[in-house]
């Protein structure tokens, strides 16, 4: 997917969820009857009344949005009302496997790159490729290798809406208050590097007066920050979580030791980073840099008392580590309204509305990433250029494991350690592996 995504930044930037079900039936299905005077052949009877549900985890900002669409998406299928179930990103694969148990699952769900594969192993996924034979949803505008992660052989079961790339969101007020140089400025002149930031971000934090110089962990939360937070960190010291084909523990080395210890470091010794259950905001305006992804643009265009922009990740000495986000559209699998939740898909992700998507999120569409309405969401279409599109090459995605939830669980649980400074950080490590590799490739 990488080389991929490096071919197509290129072109871009040269041209400017057992079978889970739904929970019941929904509507009644009735007819009406003829007219007086009608023929059979010209009385239509209406469509049936449908009721969708769809899951999502994401912010006021992004359901009011979807809430327009439905509206717009009503127009053209009046028989069809959407329900939105937002659902908390940190409990939404836990609470989705158990809906899909118990046969209550959502018609239309969103599910992130580490859920993909425990739905799919599980043929809890709808086929969707009779979406690519409508020629108007023009499926060859989807980039290839966006849907590599949500196809199988020849069957495509979801539509990734959002591929971004993490990125950094800086407080301009407080690098001008140092009369230092802003992260922008540093990746201009390549030297935009974790050693950088730390200094940056200790000549900022005042952590007496609440004021942070850097904050790694998403505003999502600490839980689970492993996968959300730190894969691009330990990426950059050359490390990993895990093999690449999840089968074994890679992190207790030195280059993982050398990651964990920074971010460890950064909380409890220089103090630039928030503690676990810190709850300061980039929008307090008390967090010099923020590491978050593009659907954070909205909240961040909220701010009106300090300027801010955009960058990418820093450089580590392993290199570029940033990570590629991924969200998809999917139809749960022998839900009664599998049609008409198709439909929505279509769409939701056809190019005219994912154009309203991107408002938050990073399209999967060439035709939409590359036009100047993309550009303009940001702060400044260079900004977008360099922290989005460009990144776009070096980004890779976060693995995904068919059981996830059993290697979060242990995951957590050590990484509590480190939060509660109970172990050095090798000693951690230790006891890391010897607790997560019996249920790795499970």
């Amino acid at each position: 997917m990488r080389k991929s995504l490096l071919c197509l930044s290129a072109v871009i930037v040269s041209a400017s969820l057992f079978a889970g079900c739904s929970s019941a039936p929904k509507g009644n299905g009735a007819g009406a009857s003829a007219a007086p005077g009608a023929t059979a052949a010209s009385a239509k009877a209406p469509a049936k009344d449908v009721k969708l549900t769809f899951s999502i985890w994401g912010n006021d900002m992004h359901k009011k949005m979807y809430e327009g669409l439905i509206e717009k998406y009503r127009k053209t299928h009046p028989n069809v009302s959407v329900e939105i179930m937002t659902i908390p990103g940190t409990d939404y694969q836990q609470k989705l496997s158990v809906m899909m148990a118990s046969r209550t699952a959502p018609d239309v769900i969103w599910l992130m790159e580490r859920a993909i594969p425990q739905f799919m192993n599980a043929g809890q996924l709808e086929d969707i490729s009779s979406i690519k034979s409508d020629s108007a949803y023009k499926a060859d505008d989807l980039i290839p290798s966006t849907l590599e992660l949500v196809s199988q052989g020849e069957k495509l079961y979801g539509i990734p809406f959002s591929t971004p790339p993490n990125m950094i969101y800086y407080n301009k007020k407080l690098f001008q208050e140092k009369g230092l140089k802003t992260p922008g400025e540093l990746y201009k002149e390549g030297n935009w590097t974790y050693d950088e930031m730390t200094k940056a971000a200790t000549a900022i934090a005042q952590p007496d007066k609440g004021i942070y110089g850097v904050n790694l962990i998403r505003p999502g939360g600490w839980n689970p920050s492993w996968t959300e937070s730190l894969q691009t960190l330990v990426w950059a010291y050359g490390a990993d979580f895990f093999s690449k084909d999840g089968k074994s523990f890679t992190l207790n080395t030195k280059q993982g030791e050398q990651a964990l210890q920074t971010f460890s470091d950064a909380m409890f010794k220089s103090k630039i980073h928030p503690k676990p259950g810190d709850q300061t905001t980039f929008e307090s305006g008390k967090i010099a840099m923020q590491q978050e992804l593009f659907s954070y643009m909205g909240k961040a265009k909220a701010v009106k008392d300090f300027e801010w922009d955009i960058a990418p990740m820093p450089k580590g000495p392993g290199g570029q580590g940033t990570t590629l986000g991924y969200a998809a559209y999917f139809v749960t699998k022998g839900n009664p309204n599998v049609e008409e939740a198709k439909e929505f898909v279509k769409f939701l992700s056809n190019p005219e509305n994912m154009t309203v998507t991107s408002q938050y999120f990073v399209p999967s569409r060439k035709s939409v990433l590359g036009s100047e309405d993309f550009l303009k969401q940001g702060p400044s279409p260079e900004s977008v250029k360099i922290a989005v599109l460009d990144q776009m090459a070096q980004a890779r995605v976060r693995q995904g494991y068919p059981n996830f939830q059993k290697i979060d669980e242990k995951m957590r649980l050590n990484f509590d350690t480190i939060y509660t400074q109970s172990a050095p950080i090798p000693d951690i490590l230790k006891r890391m592996e010897q607790d997560v590799t019996p249920v790795l490739g499970k």
